[in-house]
């Protein structure tokens, strides 16, 4: 099977860009289905509380967080929250943290820096314009050394102590990014991770909310969703190279998950001439 491809404007056109807003109790982010990203998300007004691999932390106006790849986190954002989320490959070499942290940005300066990054990334994410994904990796970029700052300054939120529970969670999300488009089961996970299937699923459920084969199937849908998004790839071989049976099975699960069927997908999220 084909794997992903890694041209340097492909890995660019995967970095996304999302305004946050709370807009009733209990708003949650996507996040967990791109738990092989980094994330850096700017909370500008507002607050709430992150569920960072099964921990709960407070959050509020004036929040710079960084979520490492690998770890699995929720937003539960207040009535009233604004702010962004930008998701970052992790084959992406730029320089960032290599810890979760969550920090309060007191100076009105470095308060306007970030928000200045952010937006300018949101400007490009929306443009298509040509190059978007080169441009994009060379705004990621200023703003993950603005973070790389953030994490070296001191003044951060340590969150709590790594965990068995955590470590395993890190690993199964590791080799998910690596395998998603085979047609391996939990069952084949837990073998490589040396824990019994219960114990994977229990953990999955107990960090992230849901089942480990929840988790595969949202991977596999996420990176089609890319894939129709970005390229001009046949839905039929799509479906293929991410392991469902037949196309009308993958039609079938895109559907129910996304709401869209993957041609109606396509046409809603691809640029019109």
């Amino acid at each position: 099977m084909r794997k992903p491809v890694t041209d340097i404007e492909q890995i660019g056109n995967r970095i996304t860009s999302t305004t946050l807003t709370g807009t009733a109790p209990n708003a949650k982010t996507k996040a967990p289905l791109r738990a092989s990203d980094h994330h850096m998300v700017w909370i500008t007004r507002g607050g709430g509380r992150a569920n960072i691999e099964g921990t709960q932390q407070g959050f509020g106006s004036n929040t710079a967080m960084f979520i490492p790849a690998q770890t699995l986190f929720i937003l539960d954002l207040s009535p009233g929250t604004t702010g962004w989320h930008i998701s970052v490959p992790s084959n992406l070499r730029i320089p960032l943290p290599q810890t979760p942290f969550l920090t309060n940005i007191q100076k009105p300066i470095q308060q306007s820096m970030l928000s200045k990054g952010f937006g300018a990334i949101q400007e490009e994410f929306i443009s298509k314009k040509p190059m978007r994904g080169t441009a994009l990796i060379y705004a990621t970029g200023t703003l993950a050394v603005q973070f790389q700052r953030l994490d070296i300054s001191g003044n951060r939120k340590e969150l709590d102590k790594d965990t068995a529970k955590r470590r395993l969670m890190r690993k199964f999300i590791a080799r998910l990014d690596k395998r998603y488009f085979t047609n391996d089961t939990v069952k084949d996970y837990a073998a490589e991770l040396g824990v019994t299937t219960t114990h994977l699923t229990r953990v999955c459920r107990q960090t992230a909310g849901k089942p480990a084969t929840r988790l595969i199937q949202e991977k596999a849908l996420e990176e089609a969703k890319f894939l129709l998004k970005e390229t001009d790839q046949k839905i039929g071989s799509i479906a293929h190279d991410l392991g469902f049976g037949t196309p009308a099975y993958f039609t079938r699960v895109f559907s129910e998950r996304v709401g869209y069927s993957p041609k109606a997908y396509r046409n809603l999220e691809r640029p019109k001439p």
